[in-house]
């Protein structure tokens, strides 16, 4: 059985990690004149790195052996792969707010295909924190605002693209993660996933110049070692949970990154964007305040 504690652990777990998670524009404002490709790398360069090290140094080496749905491991990393290049995509292109728009639709997927593909029970209590969520996200980016860019900029209709199939494949990698709960632990499926991820893009550091990657490695270095380090925290606690409420609670990110885009970029404040906090806070609040979580882990747990 399931204990309160347990629940709360791992709903605190995708909270700091979503929080972590939403410094990323900060990164992406200070590497200067990389390649999303030869971003990304570098990133899962640095952060595979260091969770080797902290494996060997904890003697936790083991725990990466491989067991069984091993090719779900490659499809994780995979589809990690997809996410990573299509969001930073689509924030070059379409800028941070529209990225995170699109990036987190991905709840919509996660609460269509989650009860058929992991057996989740489908609850119809979810729908109140599901749309309070979406709104959240629509009243942050201002969709509004951004509807008379679309014959004005053809990069926003890129970036529109590479933000709709990164919210696609962010929802099956939440997805993935849950199915591979019971065969692989938080940190081997942090592991192996930026490890496939770093292999899939390798191709495109090899086109970039070293004294570009020396000039930004103080910054590559500390973006790989933080997103890593929320990866990690992420898919520890989204294991403890159920899909449908691991990919509403990480919405927090949305309004971490606003916070960080406001405070340390100094981007302008906007009310909708204030509104939209509230929205997905108050998402987050009924997912987890209400031990809803917990209900579905001790329906689907022994």
């Amino acid at each position: 059985m399931l204990t309160r504690t347990g629940s709360f652990k791992s709903q605190s777990e995708v909270v700091v990690g979503s929080i972590i998670y939403g410094t990323l524009g900060i990164f992406m404002d200070r590497i200067q004149d990389m390649s999303v490709g030869s971003i990304l790398f570098c990133r899962l360069f640095f952060g595979l790195s260091m969770l080797f090290l902290y494996l060997f140094l904890s003697g936790g080496l083991e725990e990466l052996r491989l067991g069984k749905n091993r090719k779900y491991l490659l499809l994780l990393g995979f589809l990690n792969t997809i996410t990573g290049l299509s969001f930073l995509s689509a924030i070059r292109y379409s800028g941070f707010s529209v990225a995170i728009l699109l990036l987190y639709t991905a709840p919509v997927y996660v609460s269509l295909l989650a009860p058929s593909i992991l057996g989740e029970k489908r609850n119809g209590k979810s729908l109140l924190p599901l749309v309070l969520a979406v709104l959240g996200v629509l009243l942050i980016s201002r969709p509004g605002e951004l509807i008379g860019q679309f014959e004005a900029n053809s990069a926003f209709l890129k970036g529109l693209g590479f933000g709709m199939l990164s919210g696609l494949s962010f929802g099956a990698v939440i997805i993935t993660v849950r199915y591979l709960k019971d065969d692989y632990s938080g940190m081997a499926q942090t592991f192996w996933l930026t490890g496939v991820s770093l292999v899939l893009v390798l191709p495109s550091i090899a086109a970039t110049p070293l004294p570009l990657v020396l000039e930004n490695l103080q910054t590559l270095v500390l973006f790989g070692v933080t997103i890593t380090l929320a990866a990690l925290i992420y898919l520890r606690g989204i294991a403890g949970i159920s899909a449908q409420t691991g990919s509403i609670l990480a919405l927090i990110e949305p309004v971490s990154g606003i916070f960080f885009d406001v405070t340390v970029l100094k981007s302008p404040l906007y009310l909708s964007t204030v509104l939209g906090c509230c929205f997905i806070l108050a998402a987050a609040y009924l997912v987890g305040g209400r031990g809803e979580g917990e209900r579905n882990l001790e329906e689907l747990l022994p």
